[in-house]
């Protein structure tokens, strides 16, 4: 397995040449592949002008941030990390965040259910986590206590990992299983699972219904029947939960599909109009400059 210091230059690597993508898939464009890794925030950030551009990719993620502070967009949440803030991206959604303090000084880990299979652990330990699932928001602020509980677990798998000791993969392994589980009671304490439950079954079932109908279907109220409640309910809950209206997390999902056929396809301004769903041009072009304050030629010009 590559070493960790190669591992995160190849990554910075794969953030820079691919930072124009409008969203960078790791799974194709990472051509190193390894089943768990742990770095120091501080580390990630060093010479990234303190910006992750979007990004997917098939790990999920748990980082804490322990100094400092930065701006996180995460599938349909936006939210600023600060000191003591623990973050979980579930695998595959889309992640970006920027405006980091120099002073950022935290953890990130990374890992796929091949590690623990591969350890012969039973799987239930990871796919029944709820915290594991894009519906969730996805932080909460912990307590000095509960911070420096979380500390030792990311130190601990730290050292196990440069260390050479016998068995350390299983003990690295029961060391994210701890975490996960540690994880997922504070994030079922803070966001009140048992009580919210009704609430993030709606939202994960409208992000689903987003990604199945964004292209054709614009209206809250298409969405809102589809989920038989109100839309007023709908814009609601997704503004308390995720920092977004419905109509808002619609949007941006229709903007970054607009984004992406502008970058990477020659498809004209006409027909990447028809097939967003926008049967006048003009009012395409008007709906991206609200949002961009630039037309889509001048956006598609940008990358030329």
């Amino acid at each position: 397995m590559p070493d960790d210091k190669f591992i995160l230059s190849e990554f910075k690597k794969a953030i820079r040449v691919h930072a124009k993508d409008q969203v960078i898939d790791l799974d194709n464009t990472f051509n190193h592949k390894f089943d768990y890794q742990i770095q120091r925030l501080e580390d990630v950030l060093l010479n990234t002008n303190r910006i992750i551009p979007p990004n997917r990719w098939s790990y999920h993620r748990i980082g804490l941030l322990k100094q400092g502070s930065g701006d996180f967009i995460t599938g349909i949440y936006k939210f600023t990390a600060t000191k003591n803030t623990l973050i979980v991206i579930p695998a595959r959604v889309i992640t970006s965040s920027k405006n980091w303090t120099p002073d950022t000084i935290g953890f990130v880990l990374l890992f796929n259910l091949n590690f623990f299979l591969q350890k012969n652990f039973p799987h239930k330990y990871i796919e029944d986590k709820k915290i594991l699932n894009a519906s969730i928001e996805p932080h909460i602020q912990l307590t000095e206590e509960q911070a420096t509980e979380m500390t030792a677990i990311f130190e601990t798998i730290i050292q196990e990992k440069e260390n050479v000791n016998k068995h350390k993969e299983e003990l690295i392994a029961l060391k994210i299983i701890e975490l996960l589980i540690i994880s997922e009671r504070l994030f079922a304490d803070e966001q009140n699972f048992e009580a919210n439950l009704p609430s993030i079954d709606i939202l994960k079932k409208f992000v689903t219904l987003i990604e199945e109908n964004f292209l054709a279907e614009r209206s809250v109220g298409f969405y809102a029947t589809q989920l038989k409640i109100h839309p007023n309910y709908l814009n609601s809950l997704a503004k308390k939960h995720t920092g977004f209206t419905a109509k808002e997390s619609i949007q941006n999902r229709l903007l970054l599909e607009t984004k992406y056929l502008l970058h990477s396809t020659n498809l004209s301004i006409k027909e990447i109009s028809s097939h967003v769903g926008f049967t006048d041009p003009n009012y395409f072009t008007v709906f991206f400059k609200r949002f961009e304050n630039i037309s889509p030629v001048t956006y598609r010009s940008s990358f030329s």
